[in-house]
């Protein structure tokens, strides 16, 4: 089994794996929300950052990359196809670390706790699998607001009114919960776009499955989430003080509209299908919660209970 970081090793505690793919301004709030001057608790030497970059021609590039920190790395990658599963695998190669975290959409930003306090639950099990749950800026899903005029400029608005990054926790008061974080904190997640795992699991589990070879990889980040977390010997650890947030990028999945997005879905869902030989199940592993809570993560806590509550009434005899 793979053992937590030890204090005073040459090695850092955590490499975080960043895929970023044509979105330089958005990738650049998710990279600065990695900083150790946004990141609190955490030292420059207790983490790397390994920036992916798939070329698109309109790059972020390495001088806006690195220049977040010494402990952030870049790589510019030419792909054959149009997913991220090369990139990853490529990262955790590269890594120095015993455990990575996978951040495979690069307009992720993310609250200031994540690191440190997925460093600390590290040591909790001997095979953690720690998650941190998924919201959207905005009001609405962004698929859904996006057909209401949501776009970069409001979305940069609402980052302005919180005063953003002054204070990360803030971003929980211009989000809502993404969709497959919409159970809430007490019923299990279907994915997570900050996932972490020790190297070890990753290679046992097969690491990204190279046949999710759809636009953006498809289900394959669902994918990795459930075989880790379902394996008989991990421990899945959920870190609900903390988010990852989704800025608007005209992504895949919620930037397009109407049929354009119903076939990539049905495509997407067809190809995991077609791999595991059934739909999408999410793991109903239930998790440790962990961390701490700021005041602004109070009104998703009660959403979260009303909807654990609801669902216990509906299943009652």
């Amino acid at each position: 089994m793979p053992k937590a970081p030890v204090p005073g090793s040459d090695r850092p505690k955590l490499s975080l794996i960043v895929i970023i793919y044509n979105m330089p301004d958005q990738a650049e709030k998710t990279l600065a929300s990695l900083a150790v001057d946004y990141q609190r608790n955490v030292r420059t030497e207790d983490y790397e950052v390994l920036v992916m970059e798939n070329n698109s021609g309109n790059n972020l590039g390495q001088e806006r990359a690195i220049k977040h920190g010494s402990n952030f790395r870049y790589y510019l990658r030419h792909e054959t196809e149009p997913t991220p599963i090369h990139a990853i695998n490529f990262a955790v190669q590269e890594s120095r670390a015993d455990f990575i975290g996978i951040i495979i959409d690069g307009a992720r930003m993310l609250t200031p706790g994540v690191v440190s306090y997925t460093i600390a639950a590290l040591a909790i099990a001997e095979q953690p699998v720690i998650c941190v749950p998924g919201y959207h800026l905005g009001a609405k899903l962004q698929q859904e607001a996006m057909q209401e005029g949501y776009d970069e400029t409001h979305e940069q608005m609402l980052l302005d009114s919180i005063q953003w990054p002054s204070d990360g926790y803030r971003l929980f008061e211009i989000s809502c919960f993404s969709g497959t974080s919409s159970g809430g904190y007490f019923k299990p997640l279907s994915e997570s776009n900050c996932l972490c795992m020790s190297k070890q699991l990753y290679a046992e589990i097969g690491g990204c499955d190279k046949r999710f070879n759809e636009t953006g990889g498809g289900q394959v980040n669902l994918d990795l989430y459930k075989r880790a977390s379902e394996r008989d010997n991990t421990t899945l650890i959920a870190l609900i003080g903390e988010g990852s947030f989704h800025q608007f990028h005209g992504g895949i999945t919620t930037g397009q509209m109407g049929e354009e997005r119903i076939d990539t879905m049905r495509r997407h869902f067809a190809q995991y299908a077609s791999i595991r030989g059934e739909a999408y199940i999410p793991p109903d592993k239930r998790p440790i919660l962990f961390g701490a809570i700021a005041d602004s993560t109070v009104p998703f806590i009660m959403n979260s209970a009303n909807n654990a509550f609801h669902a216990l009434q509906n299943e009652a005899p």
